[in-house]
Order: structure tokens, then sequence, then C-alpha cells
């Protein structure tokens, strides 16, 4: 299915001299969303509606742009066409492409639950929330920043071992250090 906010969206990407966010797209488009979103619907699920159609045509017109020599970057608050100066694809990452196929499979719009809805939003905001921790979760466990999930568990692990109560470790430690595995589980997992 074509998402017709392709085109407005398109529009106002090539316009911007900067970058913009995702609630600036949600804003352009909202004349839009009076036929495409029903008003019947949940508070919750409107929100999820308005910004699946807007995640949708983000990544159509990032697969799209590609093949003509540009790139689109997809961060909630940082959304920008570039040049593709390189000349080569760039690979997305591997939350890129899981966001890609999530928006783009047009079911997970209609079969979307309340339940489901509040889950995806409690679940945002964890992740968001942990996003402020990570650099003080990262120096509990002795890491640097630029780490990946595998050495943030070899780290977690060896820490607890020695840290565990039962291992005549401190309780207040133990906690600490579980504490930011979480926030990093969050961040990087």
């Amino acid at each position: 299915m074509n998402n017709p906010l392709i085109i407005p969206i398109l529009g106002y990407l090539k316009e911007q001299s900067s970058s913009c966010s995702l609630i600036d797209l949600v804003n352009l488009c909202d004349q839009e969303f009076l036929t495409l979103v029903g008003s019947e619907l949940d508070f919750q699920v409107v929100i999820f509606q308005k910004n699946f159609f807007v995640m949708n045509a983000l990544y159509q017109i990032q697969r799209d742009i590609q093949s003509e020599g540009f790139l689109l970057t997809i961060f909630p608050l940082e959304i920008c066409i570039v040049p593709n100066l390189e000349g080569n694809k760039k690979s997305l990452a591997t939350r890129d492409n899981d966001l890609a196929r999530y928006y783009l499979d047009w079911s997970n719009l209609s079969n979307i639950t309340v339940e489901e809805v509040d889950e995806l939003f409690s679940s945002f905001w964890q992740r968001y929330q942990a996003k402020d921790k990570v650099e003080a979760a990262l120096t509990t466990l002795d890491l640097d920043q630029d780490v990946d999930w595998f050495v943030i568990r070899q780290a977690y692990q060896k820490k607890i071992a020695i840290n565990h109560p039962d291992k005549g470790g401190c309780a207040e430690d133990f906690i600490e250090i579980r504490k930011a595995y979480e926030i990093l589980r969050f961040r990087y997992h």
C-alpha cells in the first residue's frame, strides 16, 4: 500500500536546511490524519496510528531514495535527508532494519489492540528513561561508552561473581550492579 503521507513528508524534508523531529512531521500531517485515523478509536491507539503512518512513510522514503544517491536518517529528534557522498548504499543498523520491517508491515497498523499499544508505550518510556542513566551504568560496570552487548554481559557477570552477598560481597553494591545491568539491557539489547 502506498502511504499518502509520503508526498507531503518528502516535500517537507527536501525543503529543510536542518533536521526535523518526528513531532514536526506528525504536526505537518495533521489534516491528512482526519481521513486516515478513525476518530472513534482510543486516544492511545490514535497516537499509535499517527506515529505508524509517519514512520511507514519515512521508511518507504528511506528505502526508495537510496538508489537516488541520498540517505534518510530516522531518529525521533533528528530526521533528515543527506547526500550519499560515498556513492554506496549505507547499511542500516539492526535497530533500523527491525524498525523498518515493523513499520513497513501494514498489518501492524490494523491488528493492534489498546493493550498492545499501552505495552509499546510503556516499553518506549522505560527505554527513554534508561537512556539518561546509561553513562552512570557503564561506569558502575567499569566500561567505556563504545561497547557492545557481549562485553556488557561479561562485565556484569564478572562484577556479580565478585560482589554477590553469598560470596561475601556487599548487598548494596550487588543491587547497584544489577540496576546498571538492567539499564544497559534496555539500551543495548
